[in-house]
């Protein structure tokens, strides 16, 4: 990267962990660190910046080393004293009507089922913005689905709802009862009576007809390569009908043969 690009990366990178890291749908932890994991993931969605790699984003941390910012390892943030007031202390608070959250397609049916719960210490993040809880999904997921979370009326039975910027508020868990989620899509009529692949591999990596022999290649023979396989097994079988066919003459036709090899 050149000077000027470098500038810029360092511009957005600051606005993203420094000033409104909601507005990116980022939350750090109360240090303010983050993962250049979960980083790169952001900033590729981020018009101009796409093409930078998780690895040329780490070099320009570890040899740029701008002076904003702090670098431990595979974390990263902005010095303590440039942040904003309050920028990582995520207050409870009481949360509009309606908030949005993505979830990955694979996940559709158990949160239907049990709702959300939050995993390795990390809260679940809810948007006062469905266009944002988008964004935030299509890191993950090519495909995320979109979910209507009636955040008022369960924070008033209880759940505790904590503000993270203006945009963006974290949950710990949801039951169903307050999550909108679109239904399971319809199981397709062929889907229905599809068998289960079998798990069984066939010689050669071919699925083999029930009541047909194999050929000479799917049970480990050596066949030249220039000798079609059909020609080798009719030639097999045309020796071993011949030598039949001599076992079966009457004496008379062996006598005559001897004497033919007696008398050349």
């Amino acid at each position: 990267m050149d000077k000027r690009e470098l500038k810029r990366l360092e511009k957005i990178l600051f606005a993203m962990l420094g000033r409104q890291p909601d507005a990116f749908g980022i939350v750090m932890n109360e240090g303010g660190w983050i993962s250049i994991k979960e980083l790169h993931l952001t900033l590729m969605k981020e018009t101009g910046f796409s093409h930078i790699t998780k690895r040329g984003l780490t070099q320009f941390f570890s040899l740029y080393r701008p002076e904003k910012f702090e670098w431990q390892e595979n974390y990263v943030r902005v010095r303590l004293e440039l942040q904003s007031p309050g920028l990582t202390i995520y207050k409870e608070a009481t949360p509009p009507e309606l908030l949005y959250v993505s979830i990955r397609p694979k996940a559709h049916a158990h949160v239907i089922a049990h709702g959300l719960q939050s995993s390795n210490n990390k809260r679940i993040v809810l948007s006062t913005e469905k266009e944002l809880a988008l964004k935030i999904g299509k890191r993950r997921d090519k495909d995320p689905i979109i979910a209507a979370i009636m955040a008022l009326k369960s924070s008033e039975a209880g759940i505790v709802y904590r503000k993270a910027g203006e945009l963006l508020y974290l949950v710990e868990g949801l039951d169903p009862q307050w999550i909108n989620i679109p239904p399971l899509p319809p199981v397709r009529e062929k889907d229905k009576h599809r068998e289960p692949k079998s798990s069984k591999a066939k010689p050669g990596g071919k699925k083999i007809p029930k009541g047909s022999a194999p050929s000479l290649e799917q049970i480990g023979a050596f066949v030249l390569r220039d000798t079609p396989s059909h020609i080798v097994s009719s030639e097999l079988d045309k020796r071993n009908k011949n030598k039949k066919s001599r076992n079966r003459d009457p004496e008379w036709k062996k006598a005559r043969r001897r004497k033919k090899r007696g008398a050349v």
